[in-house]
């Protein structure tokens, strides 16, 4: 079965090769390429374009927080210069029951992006810079407003403890989920036979980026469809998934994972959707002592006598993470991203030296090296400049697992 995925992925391939040179020669056609945007930025209304659209009932929004000014949800598109995209999810935080979502919210609960902003970003979106791969690509830019990882489906209630004072009952849109699913029908609908495309996210987004992948390779079969998470390395408490699925109504690729997320690790998505793709490329990037990631794995953690959360004060979530905790998530980190390397030939991690958080909007994207003195947007470029695919071509070399030297004791 999986030599004969290698056969029909190297059909695909073909198929798309003949298609495209004939097309790009002068050949008939009756719908452009790629759409015809403004230079620049270009931010768009999903209710304005798809007044109709509806997923599970529930139309785009953002989270509606009681102190939230708009649940208005867009997003933002650029134009390139070649037929390949790149399709990027916003990070943000996240939340999961009334006191992250309402008391102390723990993530981004209104959209704030602007175009006057992404025209300031670094990193992937510098098209000033000649280093970046991605320079003269389409950009689909997903803000993120919902708390849910870009995987929810639901409406929650969530009413505050009454030992916090008065109570706030609030329900929040944790349509994440939503969202992508109107931002892809706009991407179906505009872009036709993309040469490739880079599906990636950074800290909440790069959750987003590896589960709403499989949507997005499924649509366009004939692409080579790759994507990499920006410090989104899945560390969780024992019991995340569940509750997260309790209030968000987690949305996953039901043919990868029939039995739902009671139980997945960020090791299991990956090694099971690179099996299901054996010829796309999946990859992770994180520093190896990651503040945030390790902020949130501490706000997760269960005291193991009542099960309750460690720390339910939201006044002591500041002092997080703990030293102890974040040799435990580095631990973790470090054994989720070799044994998913050592059973999945098409994924490759690069752990950066340091606690620093995201990289592929930072002018580090350009500088960071200390991995083996891998230069972090050469591994890159080579992951998404390769046409052979992950067993052979002239860059394979660099597009390797790398990791930065552990700190002397």
């Amino acid at each position: 079965m999986r030599y004969q995925k290698y056969l029909n992925a190297g059909l695909l391939i073909f198929v798309f090769l003949l298609i495209t040179s004939v097309s790009f020669a002068g050949g008939p056609t009756s719908k452009p390429f790629v759409p015809n945007l403004p230079q620049g930025w270009s931010e768009i209304d999903p209710a304005a374009v798809y007044p109709d659209f509806q997923y599970n009932g529930l139309t785009p929004a953002c989270s509606n927080c009681p102190s939230c000014t708009s649940d208005k949800f867009t997003f933002f598109a650029k134009r390139g210069t070649i037929n390949k995209l790149v399709i990027f999810f916003q990070g943000g935080g996240a939340c999961w029951d009334s006191m992250n979502c309402l008391y102390y919210k723990t993530y981004n609960a209104q959209e704030t992006e602007t175009v006057a902003a992404l025209n300031n970003m670094n990193g992937i979106f510098d098209t000033t810079n000649p280093a970046n791969p991605f320079k003269d690509w389409y950009v689909v830019y997903l803000p993120y407003c919902t708390g849910d990882l870009f995987w929810g489906a639901n409406d929650q209630q969530y009413t505050t403890p009454s030992y916090l004072g008065p109570q706030i009952t609030a329900t929040i849109k944790h349509r994440g989920f939503v969202n992508f699913q109107a931002v892809l029908k706009w991407v179906k609908d505009n872009f036709r036979l993309p040469e490739e495309i880079f599906v990636s996210g950074s800290s909440a987004g790069g959750y987003g980026a590896i589960m709403d992948y499989p949507f997005i390779r499924e649509a366009f079969p004939l692409t080579r469809v790759y994507v990499l998470g920006d410090a989104a390395n899945g560390i969780t408490g024992d019991d995340f998934n569940n509750r997260a699925n309790a209030a968000w109504n987690v949305q996953l690729p039901a043919w990868i994972f029939p039995d739902g997320i009671s139980g997945l690790t960020a090791e299991d998505i990956y090694m099971n959707i690179s099996a299901e793709y054996p010829l796309m490329k999946l990859a992770q990037y994180t520093t190896a002592y990651d503040g945030t990631q390790c902020y949130f794995y501490n706000l997760q953690l269960d005291d193991p006598l009542t099960g309750l959360p460690y720390v339910k004060e939201p006044w002591l979530w500041p002092s997080f993470p703990s030293e102890e905790n974040v040799g435990v998530w580095n631990s973790k980190m470090l054994l989720y991203a070799k044994e998913t390397a050592s059973v999945a030939p098409n994924y490759r991690y690069y752990i950066a030296a340091g606690y620093d958080h995201t990289i592929l909007g930072s002018p580090e994207f350009y500088t960071e090296s200390s991995a083996g003195g891998v230069y972090f947007y050469k591994w890159l470029t080579s992951m998404v400049d390769n046409p052979f695919g992950v067993f052979g071509g002239p860059l394979q070399g660099i597009w390797k697992n790398v990791e930065a030297p552990a700190p002397a004791q």
